[in-house]
């Protein structure tokens, strides 16, 4: 068996690559870079915000607006002051006074935690400080001084210096927004940019998310699909009637389905697989074939109904038909062999039998021949000397017989004789075809003279029968190439039958003319009884008759119709009977148009 050492060297089996995973794994992978460069982009940005927001600013704007609240309060309780008694008025300067002093510590809280923006350089949080501690000194005079007359004078200048201040604190606060708002209408186009790349980002993960939920469905959708496949295919393969196979490059069965088991005697697909490891010398009969079939296989052509011996696990024959194919990678490297296995015992004993039955009917058919050409000759001589010595009694040729009735006996003799005779040649006529023995002598004859000679033949017994004769040949009639005799001979067959089955009064015509393609038609159309549709197989079957009483009125072999249509198959042409009872027959020959004169003149 052709193994690999000696195969054509073949390029090792690659691994096919996977494409979808590969695909997906690459939208995945990028979809996880996208996500992580968004929330690095996230993150980078809202710490770029957060660190650019004026987060002092504004704990300083808020600062100066309590500032603001109290000052305005303790500006309204001095201011009423005046209104009130004096045990309340000292008590209004003692809380406007403590007030004063808690917001000077709540501002230098504020500026030991940086919130001493320098909105204004020449006003600030340090100012005010000073100016409050400046008012503190004062409004320690002033409570002193609550309950004396000029008390009154000392509120409104003090309330008047608080105002000052009142307005400065203001200005900071005013400008410190005007400082925030900047600030903010930066952040904000920060943000505005932001929030755009961020809808951009979120649309391609988006995408890009689709895009793996339609591939992933697609997959799935391809792989219900593919094992849908796989099942249908794998029960064909299983329940396969011929044998499927699949053999590497060593001849190792590779795969098989389970009619390939049981064909060879196995019990299962795995058995096979186990034992038969060298299709070679476990299924070949013939170590040569084997070596043979796998030089075919390796050079890339194919093996069609290969039909040879087979061995099965038992050790028996069996007769089967192999056919195989090379199967490519994508390169074009052979990967394996596959194909299948078709039993054929039956078809092979069918004809072997058909064979032998053959050489049988062969051999019979050269013993009828032999035994028709050895007895024509014996059977031959003495019918002429019958008919002859018959012939000088009708004659009277030595004299007379002395009774009339052996002038009678001697014409019944000659009948009688003839009649045999012409049996005996139609037989043998009949084998001659069938054998391929009857040669056919051909040349360019005129059927006018055909059909004119075989009236004048027939004249006598249509005349006895009553029976009218009409000749409708065409006169403008190509030559025809054909065998006179065997052509006379149709004639004559199909004129007797139709004068011997016409009854007395009826007509017989003769047509002949040529078709459209110059192919030359012949009719003869009788009038007489006719043949039932059903028998009309039966009276073109050797010694064929119709059991009708007037038909057995008729001497006849049952030959003449199949002499006819055997010599009208040897010329090539076409023999239809069409009958109906009570109305009469129309025979109709058609031959070729290669048989016309003008035809073959043309060419």
């Amino acid at each position: 068996m052709l193994k690999r050492d000696v195969a054509p060297i073949l390029k090792p089996n690659m691994k096919k690559e996977n494409y979808w995973v590969s695909g997906f794994s690459g939208l995945v992978f990028t979809l996880i870079l996208i996500v992580g460069g968004l929330f690095y982009y996230v993150q980078s940005t809202l710490t770029e915000v957060e660190g650019a927001l004026p987060v002092p600013v504004l704990r300083h704007i808020e600062l100066v607006d309590h500032f603001l609240i109290d000052l305005e309060d303790v500006i309204f309780n001095l201011e009423k002051s005046d209104s009130v008694a004096p045990e309340k008025r000292y008590q209004l300067i003692s809380e406007s006074f403590d007030t004063i002093k808690r917001l000077k510590w709540e501002v230098k809280a504020g500026v030991r935690q940086g919130l001493n923006v320098q909105a204004d350089a020449e006003f600030n949080l340090n100012t005010i400080i000073d100016r409050i501690e400046y008012e503190i000194d004062h409004a320690n005079l002033l409570l002193v001084s609550s309950k004396n007359a000029n008390f009154l004078p000392k509120v409104l200048e003090f309330t008047n210096r608080l105002n000052v201040i009142r307005t400065n604190a203001l200005l900071l606060h005013d400008r410190a927004s005007v400082l925030v708002i900047s600030n903010m209408g930066s952040q904000l186009e920060t943000l505005r940019n932001f929030r755009g790349g961020l809808f951009i980002v979120l649309s391609v993960v988006i995408l890009l998310a689709l895009a793996l939920i339609y591939t992933y469905y697609h997959r799935e959708k391809a792989r219900s699909a593919l094992e849908e496949s796989e099942l249908r295919h794998r029960s064909i393969y299983e329940n396969a009637t011929d044998g499927i196979f699949q053999i590497d490059l060593n001849g190792k069965i590779m795969d098989c389905n389970p009619a390939l088991a049981k064909l060879l005697g196995y019990n299962n697909s795995a058995e096979l697989l186990l034992l038969a490891q060298d299709v070679g010398a476990s299924v070949y009969f013939n170590a040569k074939i084997a070596d043979n079939h796998f030089m075919l296989l390796s050079k890339g052509q194919f093996l069609i109904d290969e039909i040879h011996r087979w061995k099965r696990k038992d050790g028996a024959h069996v007769w089967g038909a192999i056919n195989a194919h090379p199967v490519y990678d994508d390169e074009g490297w052979i990967l394996y062999y596959e194909g299948t296995f078709t039993d054929m015992n039956a078809r092979v004993k069918a004809e072997l039998s058909l064979k032998e039955a053959k050489e049988a009917a062969e051999l019979a058919n050269r013993a009828k021949s032999e035994f028709l050409a050895n007895m024509s000759h014996e059977l031959r001589t003495p019918l002429n000397a019958i008919i002859g010595f018959s012939e000088i009694m009708r004659s009277e040729a030595f004299g007379t017989l002395g009774h009339s009735n052996y002038k009678e006996y001697s014409d019944d003799i000659h009948s009688a004789g003839g009649h045999l005779l012409q049996v005996i040649n139609d037989v043998l006529d009949v084998a001659k075809i069938e054998a391929g023995q009857l040669p056919l002598y051909e040349r360019k004859i005129s059927i006018q003279n055909i059909v004119s000679s075989c009236f004048r033949m027939l004249s006598v017994r249509a005349s006895e029968a009553e029976v009218q004769l009409v000749n409708e040949v065409s006169v403008d009639l190509a030559n025809f190439f054909a065998d006179e005799t065997r052509i006379k001979q149709i004639f004559v067959n199909l004129l007797s039958n139709a004068v011997k089955f016409t009854k007395p009064g009826g007509k017989i015509t003769v047509k002949v003319f040529l078709l459209a393609d110059h192919s030359m038609c012949m009719k003869i159309i009788d009038t007489g009884i006719g043949i039932a549709e059903k028998d009309v197989n039966r009276v073109l079957a050797r010694f064929g008759q119709v059991q009708t009483t007037y038909a057995r009125t008729n001497e006849g072999t049952g030959l003449g119709l199949t002499l006819v249509q055997l010599i009208t198959d040897l010329h090539g042409g076409e023999f239809t009977i069409e009958s109906v009872l009570e109305v009469g027959t129309t025979c109709t020959i058609t031959f070729p148009p290669e048989r016309t004169q003008m035809l073959l003149e043309a060419v």
